[in-house]
């Protein structure tokens, strides 16, 4: 990893927005890392990621977070997804990084292998009813296994000093820490982050412990609004799911979804995110 500090003036005098700034920085990327971008600019959630194709073939990947949040055990969660056991896991492989910062932003880039599987979604939120063979459920089921065997690591995909308060904000409920089982999760399992017809897992800055039962819960609460899916999911890891990990993991993952709601672009969800939590709750936390 290499710090550099930016040395060129950001906006020429203009107002730049979060798009531009995205694509500027993919730009000072490729220069530094090498590679020519070759593709369509793709933006994460409030265009806080970017990512694009360049020479090789490879992916480029830009994060942006403020100098005082992008912590070093949480900032270069993709970097240290390596080795085992994540050889064994269907997922693109740091070729190299670099980060450098730019004025109040610590800005990092990922040169990664590039994977030609299409997205299963484009968001957190899933935009139609994907057609999923049973064997693609398997690999996904094999494909997260491997993260059971990780015993030690300081990353944590759920903040466990945060978690209980803001469940109880948003639903009332008092958690029991004593009784949840804890382990390791990508920590962003939607849809966006899945590929098919070949299972692919992406973007894995977020791994690390969890409630068990978190990435399942993800995964369907971003099927919400697609109930053959939701169900699929739900089916697919009811072992998990139903205990009492499982529905704090529900919770958690639904105050993630309830501030997607706040932050406006996807008011479609609401009710239904507050109908699995309620449920959760009545059922398995009692």
């Amino acid at each position: 990893m290499i710090a550099v500090d930016s040395q060129d003036d950001p906006t020429g005098g203009k107002v730049e927005t979060t798009k531009d700034r995205a694509a500027r920085h993919l730009a000072q990327a490729a220069k530094r890392l090498g590679v020519a971008i070759q593709g369509a600019v793709v933006t994460g959630h409030l265009n806080g990621t970017a990512g694009v194709r360049t020479s090789g073939p490879a992916w480029l990947r830009v994060a942006v977070l403020s100098t005082e949040l992008s912590t070093d055990d949480m900032w270069d969660g993709i970097a240290t997804a390596t080795g085992d056991p994540f050889d064994a896991v269907p997922m693109p492989h740091v070729l190299r990084s670099v980060e450098w910062t730019d004025q109040h932003l610590r800005v990092r880039a990922d040169l990664l292998t590039y994977i030609d599987q299409p997205t299963i979604g484009t968001g957190l939120v899933l935009e139609h009813e994907p057609e999923l063979t049973d064997p693609w459920w398997a690999s996904l089921h094999a494909s997260l296994e491997p993260l059971r065997q990780i015993e030690r690591t300081k990353r944590m995909a759920v903040n466990p000093h945060r978690f209980q308060a803001e469940i109880l904000r948003w639903f009332g409920v008092q958690i029991d820490r004593d009784r949840i089982q804890w382990e390791v999760a990508h920590g962003d399992l939607h849809f966006g982050n899945l590929t098919a017809p070949r299972l692919c897992i992406l973007d894995w800055e977020n791994w690390g412990w969890a409630p068990a039962g978190f990435d399942a819960a993800h995964l369907a609460y971003s099927a919400i609004l697609h109930p053959r899916t939701e169900a699929r999911a739900r089916t697919e890891f009811a072992r998990v799911l139903d205990t009492y990990s499982g529905a704090v993991a529900e919770l958690v993952v639904a105050t993630k979804y309830l501030r997607l709601v706040e932050a406006r672009p996807h008011l479609d969800i609401a009710a239904s995110v507050r109908s699995r939590a309620e449920a959760a709750t009545q059922h398995r936390l009692a």
